[in-house]
């Protein structure tokens, strides 16, 4: 879980930064642009925090289950709110929906019988976690890149 835990501070710098830096410069752009970006990093970001978070969390603890789609909808907000007012709604819905997919890939992962897929040990099990959750980690920091280089000016 160490592993897990590294690579959740590490995306959420990368995603304080890309906030940071698409704060300062969208006032440069288009909405169209801005609302295209903003759409691209809330998805990735909610998803993949919501991964995290929901690995990291006891399966035990029923009153927590929330808590993924929660930060999805925050991120959501949070760049919804940077934009013009109809984007707020388009943010928001787009942190949700990422905030339930990685929990629900969250789930999965953790116990894999939920989609009836045959696992034999829990090695297998833990080896497919820390895998999806490097996976995850490479592609929102490949992401969270493009959107700087297309903020670059």
């Amino acid at each position: 879980m160490l592993l897990i835990s590294v690579l959740f501070m590490w995306n959420v710098t990368e995603l304080s930064s890309v906030f940071r830096m698409f704060k300062k410069k969208h006032t440069l752009f288009d909405d169209r642009f801005t609302k295209t970006m903003c759409m691209a990093i809330t998805m990735i970001s909610s998803f993949v925090l919501a991964l995290y978070i929901q690995l990291l969390l006891p399966a035990n603890q029923t009153g927590l289950y929330l808590l993924p789609i929660v930060v999805g909808l925050f991120i959501g907000w949070k760049f919804g709110t940077i934009i013009k007012a109809p984007a707020i709604l388009n943010g928001i819905y787009n942190g949700t929906m990422g905030g339930i997919m990685g929990m629900m890939l969250g789930a999965v992962l953790q116990n894999p019988a939920l989609c009836n897929i045959p696992i034999e040990s829990e090695a297998m099990i833990v080896s497919n976690m820390y895998s999806l959750a490097i996976f995850a980690a490479c592609l929102h920091a490949l992401i969270s890149q493009f959107i700087r280089y297309s903020f670059r000016v």
